[in-house]
């Protein structure tokens, strides 16, 4: 057991006890975890099928709709199927909206957040997270345009909904050492607002025992799988990217094509992502690692062009009703959803369980 221990005693634990001291004793019992894990027979397959579904029986879930309702009560009753304990997190909050006049106003809207808790042995916990949402028109001139109640949002973020659930489903016999939470967001799609609220309800002392936030958005359309640390705070201790490093390291062992931002342009620094629920973790202090498909070597090279595939208008799909969908995207990128399923839960997989100190039965 002991050379299991220092054989495996490996960069993710070396980088938690360095970065989190409070937490070193927690190290020995993830290292004898890993040693006993052993990883479910298939990868993808829950993670492709609830993809499809998702985007193709809950279009249009716009924030504080009934057919986010609806996805929310349909993701619940996934969770407490795997055998997992499910609670729901309302919240009311308002954006901005941008009338044909230009003038604006606020205008409330009533989401909810999905957490499914797979209690550990101590107070530590790893978060795993991903908007259930789709795009909500911000303007009088999006309508019919961009998001709206015909968009399935196969790659913003049915995808990211799939991997949550495959990987749920993939540890739900694992026993863990830490606490892990599967959160869906809401509201994502109106600034993040579903995390932002979870954030506000945390105290100091939950945030010290959050291990790492891991959060997955748009997975299909880009050219290229990436795994990014957080901009807040990677800038103030550089360790905070140990959840990042170790995924690349795994990638790497696997044989799958991974990278992380290349830093090319200068607002997003090399080795960070943006604009998705991680960032509300991040800003809180809390190190954390996103999960993406994008292409950040192309277009103004901020991540927002995602694909030199010439199939796709702009190189963009995000919430467009006529590019993100099941038929479209699927048609241009023939058996893409099932090799992307399989290489993120591949990857993700045992990451998660390296996190909560996890042995699998």
């Amino acid at each position: 057991m002991w050379s299991c221990f220092l054989a495996i005693t490996c960069p993710l634990a070396k980088e938690f006890a360095m970065h989190r001291p409070l937490f070193r004793l927690s190290v020995l019992a993830l290292a004898l975890g890993v040693c006993g894990s052993a990883m479910a027979a298939t990868h993808g397959e829950v993670a492709a099928r609830e993809m499809r579904h998702v985007a193709t029986a809950f279009k249009g879930r716009m924030a504080g709709t009934e057919t986010e309702q609806a996805t929310a009560a349909y993701l619940a009753k996934a969770f407490k199927k795997m055998g997992y304990q499910v609670g729901e997190q309302p919240f009311t909050s308002s954006f901005e909206y941008e009338k044909a006049d230009k003038s604006k106003v606020k205008r409330e809207v009533k989401s909810i957040n999905v957490i499914a808790t797979k209690p550990g042995m101590d107070g530590k916990v790893v978060i795993v997270g991903a908007h259930f949402d789709s795009r909500t028109p911000k303007k009088d001139s999006d309508i019919g345009k961009i998001g709206g109640p015909k968009l399935e949002g196969l790659d913003d973020n049915a995808s990211g909904v799939g991997m949550l659930l495959e990987i749920a489903d993939q540890l739900k016999k694992t026993k863990t050492q830490h606490t892990i939470k599967f959160v869906a967001f809401g509201a994502e799609e109106l600034g993040l607002l579903g995390s932002k609220d979870y954030v506000a309800r945390m105290s100091d002392s939950d945030k010290q025992n959050v291990i790492a936030m891991v959060n997955m958005d748009s997975l299909i359309t880009g050219d290229k799988m990436y795994f990014h640390a957080g901009k807040e705070t990677v800038a103030k201790d550089a360790k905070a990217g140990f959840v990042r490093d170790r995924a690349l390291a795994i990638a790497k062992k696997l044989g799958i094509a991974a990278d992380t931002n290349p830093g090319l342009d200068k607002e997003y620094p090399k080795g960070t992502g943006c604009c998705s629920d991680q960032e509300s973790f991040d800003e809180a202090g809390m190190p954390v690692l996103a999960v993406e498909a994008t292409n950040w070597e192309i277009g103004d090279k901020d991540g927002y062009e995602q694909t030199t595939n010439k199939a796709i208008k702009d190189g963009m799909s995000w919430h467009r009703p006529d590019v993100d969908n099941v038929k479209n995207l699927e048609t241009i990128f023939p058996q893409r959803v099932e090799q992307r399923s399989r290489d993120f839960s591949r990857i993700l997989t045992p990451l998660v369980i390296e996190l909560a100190g996890g042995k699998a039965k």
